[in-house]
């Protein structure tokens, strides 16, 4: 055999083994789509869940079933327009791209509406930051806040999905009750204890994380952005 026809012979086999291994692939990846969506849609309830503070926490072995028949139990899913209107009959899989309507996640015990939560998304260093903010009744006062999907630096920016950092945003303000106007919490650089004297101001910052100023300032920008979005329907409730 030729030196010519051994590389065609050689360059056949490895376009065949390639196309074998890519088929291969595809199916695998089309096979696993279903269960890759369900994940992902649980893992985006477990947040929900995580964000709005359940009185009975999440077992920490809580199983798949359990997660959904908590969802199921407590959260009220709804959709409101740019006017703090609720959309009848509309669900959050129903808003088109560009559409002005948000999705609206209410924790209900019974029949009292114990928290409001919503989906906020932004910018980080790295990567888009995607996670839930949850208000209390009155409006005014963060109940939790997650975060379920980055790609940040670990040790520094990715620090934002740890408790530590998710846990100094509980119980403060997005409100100014001063001057009566929306005040959304900031993320500061350094300590708020060292940096913020006053007392009232306090309650709109939360302390940084070390070496991810960009982060950070990611996380300041889009809880601003999302708060404004839902600020109409907001804004009736404190009426």
């Amino acid at each position: 055999m030729s030196k010519k026809r051994s590389q065609f012979y050689t360059f056949q086999f490895a376009l065949g083994i390639c196309i074998i291994c890519s088929i291969c692939l595809t199916l695998v990846s089309e096979g696993l789509r279903p269960k890759k969506e369900f994940n992902e849609a649980l893992d985006v309830k477990k947040n929900i869940l995580k964000a709005v503070d359940l009185r009975t926490p999440l077992a920490d072995k809580a199983t798949n079933a359990d997660i959904e028949s908590v969802y199921q139990k407590y959260i009220d899913v709804k959709v409101i327009d740019g006017s703090g209107n609720v959309i009848e009959g509309k669900s959050p899989a129903d808003i088109q791209e560009g559409e002005d309507a948000y999705p609206l996640y209410v924790y209900k015990e019974g029949s009292e509406k114990v928290a409001y939560a919503f989906p906020i998304v932004g910018k980080g260093l790295w990567s888009t930051l995607y996670g839930y903010l949850a208000l209390e009744p009155d409006a005014k006062t963060i109940r939790g806040i997650t975060f379920y999907k980055h790609g940040e630096t670990p040790g520094l920016g990715a620090e934002i999905e740890k408790d530590w950092f998710q846990n100094n945003f509980k119980g403060k303000s997005i409100w100014d009750y001063k001057d009566g106007q929306l005040w959304p919490v900031a993320v500061i650089k350094g300590k708020v204890s060292e940096k913020i004297s006053d007392p009232e101001q306090k309650k709109h910052y939360v302390d940084g994380i070390s070496g991810a100023t960009m982060t950070a300032n990611g996380v300041t920008e889009m809880v601003d952005r999302e708060i404004r979005k839902y600020e109409p329907f907001f804004a009736k409730i404190r009426r």
